[in-house]
């Protein structure tokens, strides 16, 4: 049978884990775009850089909480 104990230690480092990902994902979005709609860019190599990580971190801040939580997890059959 499954310990409660080890059932909350899992959903809790499940959920900081979560959290920091989450976070990361939101700087850098809040970064990347900060960069993207100042005027200091000109090189456009660098601008067209900027757009590619802000569209990517864009992208991981809608795909983590699914990653984390929309999927179930597989639990052991009876026997």
């Amino acid at each position: 049978m499954l310990d409660p104990n080890n059932l909350r230690e899992r959903h809790r480092s499940k959920v900081i884990g979560f959290l920091v990902a989450e976070a990361s994902a939101i700087g850098l979005l809040l970064l990347a775009g900060s960069f993207a709609v100042s005027s200091l860019l000109t090189n456009s190599a660098l601008a067209l850089s900027v757009n590619v990580v802000t569209i990517v971190a864009a992208a991981a801040v809608a795909i983590i909480p699914i990653a984390f939580f929309a999927v179930a997890p597989v639990l052991p059959g009876r026997r």
